[in-house]
């Protein structure tokens, strides 16, 4: 995978920049993503938030409760609405990455379906990805990161 890893806003307002490869990648179907996302899922990829560099002033962060029950922050353009960032209590030193906000989308390969049991009934899931009908344990996670870090 080519580095850095760039990204941002369609108004150009926020860009980003990941120095490192991502730590994972999976597609959420929970509802909260697919009301976040407009469509059956929400595809993000996580890097450590210490290899991301992220530039603009008008990032906006709405917090909730996600499906799980943990805390979720998405980080959008104040300007023109685009999804950017995930901050998810799960993974505390990481930032997901919204994959259509990847200057170059094709960088995203997801390894999971996950709360695939919300997934709706027109979703078309890839059978050749691993699937879990809701959120990873903490063993599943950790198996995620590890299977991840091993390519």
């Amino acid at each position: 995978m080519k580095l850095p890893i760039t990204g941002g806003c369609s108004c150009g307002a926020i860009r980003y920049e990941c120095s490192a490869k991502p730590l994972f990648s999976w597609n959420c179907h929970c509802r909260d993503c697919q009301r976040a996302s407009g469509s059956a899922y929400c595809p993000v990829m996580y890097v450590p938030k210490s290899a991301l560099k992220i530039t603009g002033s008008t990032l906006k962060y709405a917090r909730l409760h996600a499906e799980s029950g943990r805390l979720v922050e998405r980080g959008l353009c104040a300007e023109c609405g685009s999804n950017l960032f995930i901050l998810a209590e799960l993974v505390p030193d990481m930032q997901g990455l919204w994959a259509g906000s990847l200057d170059d989308p094709n960088v995203f390969q997801a390894q999971i379906n996950v709360w695939a049991r919300s997934a709706p009934k027109w979703s078309q899931l890839d059978p050749n990805l691993k699937r879990l009908e809701v959120a990873p344990d903490a063993q599943q996670f950790k198996a995620l990161l590890d299977e991840a870090l091993a390519t």
